[in-house]
């Protein structure tokens, strides 16, 4: 897949991306997320719309959700066409091999238990409350919440959003640190950068191990298609586990 037809960058060079290229990204990012806030925050209020009971508004929810996603794939996709990268430059190539993926998605799970059972013997021990390290980033359940509205938000958690967030974490953000200073510190900034964009502070601990080592997968399997199948199964298993409790 090219994105620009003019001397694209070969799939055996590295991307350099500028540090001024990782600061219009991060830019066009958030102005992405502006707009689409103002236009749900815009709707709710001119149409008198409240997502948590209205199906109007829970769609229009579900759809922003599905635009901002697909904005952080098309954002990396603007800068790498005026940097005439190609899309083998980002890893958009065939996967050799699916093993990395698997051993992806197997670590993930291992993080995710592993900390999930970290904190739950502290509570024990301690006696503490730490319920917030525990608060999930699953879909909450809303009467409000459609056929329709649980089609778009499938599509965004199974596809768009592996696509858009490794084009975009991995990719971009990754590959821009990686190329300065070198691997160790790429995967684990780009970690912290991806933990901090689902604003939870109850998945950030482990959602910053599974950036490093979706950053790992990226880095040892060149390919971008290794870390979207990952991400892609990660999200799917969830909204599943999300529509089972809703119907049960």
């Amino acid at each position: 897949m090219t994105l620009s037809s003019a001397s694209p960058v070969p799939a055996s060079a590295p991307v350099s991306w500028r540090l001024r290229d990782l600061a219009a990204g991060f830019g066009l990012a958030a102005c992405g997320f502006l707009v689409l806030i103002g236009t749900l925050a815009g709707s709710a209020i001119a149409f008198d719309l409240d997502p948590e009971r209205d199906p109007t508004g829970a769609l229009i929810a579900a759809l922003v959700t599905f635009c901002f996603e697909a904005w952080l794939g098309v954002t990396v996709w603007l800068l790498a066409r005026r940097r005439r990268i190609s899309g083998a430059g980002l890893g958009l190539e065939h996967a050799q091999s699916w093993r990395l993926t698997v051993y992806a998605v197997m670590a993930s799970y291992a993080v995710l238990i592993g900390y999930t059972g970290i904190v739950s013997l502290i509570e024990r021990v301690t006696g503490a409350d730490l319920g917030l390290l525990q608060q999930g980033n699953g879909i909450p359940d809303s009467p409000a919440n459609t056929s329709l509205v649980w089609l778009v938000l499938g599509i965004s958690v199974a596809a768009v959003a592996p696509l858009g967030e490794e084009l975009f974490f991995r990719a971009f953000v990754f590959r821009g640190l990686e190329i300065r200073f070198g691997f160790v510190a790429a995967a684990l900034v780009s970690g912290l950068v991806f933990a901090a964009f689902h604003g939870n502070l109850g998945v950030a601990i482990p959602f910053f191990g599974i950036g490093v080592i979706f950053a790992w997968a990226y880095h040892a399997s060149g390919s971008l298609w290794t870390t979207v199948a990952a991400h892609a199964i990660f999200n799917t298993v969830a909204f599943v586990a999300t529509l089972a409790g809703v119907a049960s």
